[in-house]
């Protein structure tokens, strides 16, 4: 079974990651002609050294391919507007190029490449760079129009929205997606679907073996009656395998926002991706933590040393607060943060919710606790690769075994690194009660299925306010 889920993984995966490489790829071969053309004489009169200007062009290729990266511009998906990267790739290059030309206007800066000379770089490098992507993206859905990587579909929910769903999908083909059958909800009622058409493939309970006999890799729930519970018990079935699941949305759902919303030629759908695959999250979002977290070490070391000496004044016991929690894929570290509370404040009560004015916290505690001190060891977690410094919140074993009992889907947020700070903490202060949890979860959803460095760094920003402004508890 998990060799089946291994080959349908990378059956899905590997034609998208092929596509990638291939932007990357031209991307470098556009900026190298460009710099040759405009360049690299001007580097040469700094740099006579042959491999000295090959530095010099390397270094400017990956600037520019780590934005692109953080703007999304190397999805490999089929179905990339070509309009909007076009004019994606056009808003961030220029952006950057007249920030350039008015740093040098200013003369900030005695860069030895002049305004001139960078505009006709760029001139060049957007010209072939996007004349490539536009013929990369046409050759992709020239691709889906014959056939070649569409994306098999299923559709959970054999009614009158599964129906509407399913003709959705097959008056656009150009979408790229193919619905290969249907799979009877527990909750339909009654209702025939032309023979030959659309073939039923089983019932709700067998969604599992389904996913794997068909290759599936996008699933459409289209229920009659799409509560959240009924919605979170099928997450967890599903959960595991390599797929996309798509909601039917109710209005509320739409309004609210809490998941990312993609529509299919005007049909709206709540799209869940449980595998979180994306370039930022499998390499980058590790390597900034890493650049934050050394320097922050460093900066802080005096403040660490003032603050467990104001600790070990006050009250007896340890400096640091050590515990264990649950973090990425049920692995349990023990989190690290300086101590706020009284010494064995758990001894008599044993596992619980910290509440407002809680009598177990210090005065010094109550101090680090508002301006979020407490957790500056935290970093160190970080550092050994066990927490990021944005994500939801690790728990206690204790509380993960109770809450993954109250809500079906809770291990969710066990997808991803636990963090620092997150889009639950600046949203929400500390859980008090087993009921926090719900609207937490809400935010923590939001954040997996929304992640990115634009987001990360509104959270730092907003965490960074918080901070100074005292709002913690």
């Amino acid at each position: 079974m998990i060799v089946k889920k291994l080959f349908q993984h990378y059956r899905i995966r590997v034609p998208k990651w092929i596509v990638s490489w291939v932007l990357l790829f031209t991307d470098s071969l556009a900026g190298y002609i460009a710099y040759s053309i405009v360049l690299q004489d001007v580097v040469a009169k700094s740099f006579p050294n042959v491999y000295s200007q090959l530095l010099i062009w390397a270094i400017f290729q990956f600037l520019w391919s780590l934005i692109f990266l953080i703007n999304g511009l190397y999805k490999g998906e089929y179905i990339v507007s070509r309009m909007y990267e076009i004019e994606t790739m056009l808003k961030v290059t220029f952006t950057i190029v007249v920030l350039y030309v008015f740093i040098d206007a200013l003369r900030l800066v005695n860069f030895p490449i002049n305004a001139r000379g960078m505009a006709r770089y760029w001139l060049i490098f957007m010209a072939i760079a996007l004349i490539i992507r536009f013929i990369i993206r046409s050759f992709q859905k020239y691709l889906l129009r014959i056939g070649i990587g569409r994306e098999k579909t299923i559709i959970l929910g054999k009614n009158r929205r599964g129906l509407g769903a399913a003709e959705f999908v097959f008056q656009h083909e150009d979408q790229g997606y193919d619905i290969v059958g249907f799979i009877e909800a527990t909750d339909d009622p009654p209702m025939k679907i032309r023979e030959g058409k659309i073939p039923v493939l089983g019932r709700e309970q067998d969604i599992g073996k389904i996913i794997r006999e068909n290759a599936v890799s996008d699933i459409v729930l289209a229920l009659e009656k799409p509560d959240h519970t009924r919605i979170l018990a099928i997450m967890g079935q599903v959960n595991g395998f390599p797929v996309t699941v798509k909601i039917v949305p109710d209005l509320y759902d739409v309004m609210t926002g809490l998941v990312r919303t993609e529509q299919i030629a005007g049909l709206p759908l709540m799209e869940i991706n449980l595998e979180n695959v994306n370039w930022y999250q499998k390499g980058l979002k590790r390597g900034i933590d890493l650049l934050i977290t050394v320097p922050t070490l460093i900066l802080f070391s005096p403040l660490f040393l003032l603050i467990a000496l104001a600790i070990k004044l006050e009250s007896k016991g340890p400096i640091f607060f050590t515990q264990e929690r649950v973090g990425k894929e049920f692995r349990k570290f023990r989190t690290i943060k300086f101590r706020s509370m009284i010494h064995n404040a758990e001894e008599d009560t044993g596992p619980m919710w910290a509440q407002p004015n809680d009598p177990r916290v210090t005065k010094v505690g109550r101090f680090l606790r508002r301006f979020r001190l407490d957790e500056l060891p935290n970093f160190l977690n970080v550092l050994k690769g066990e927490m990021s410094i944005i994500g939801p919140r690790p728990e206690r074993p204790f509380f993960v075994d109770k809450l993954c009992q109250e809500y079906p889907f809770y291990h969710r947020r066990l997808s991803v690194l636990p963090g620092i700070s997150g889009w639950s903490q600046i949203k929400q202060s500390y859980d008090s009660h087993v009921e926090d949890v719900r609207q937490k979860l809400k935010f923590d959803y939001f954040y997996i299925e929304n992640l990115s460095f634009g987001l990360d760094l509104k959270i730092m920003l907003s965490t960074i306010w918080v901070m100074l402004s005292g709002q913690g508890r």
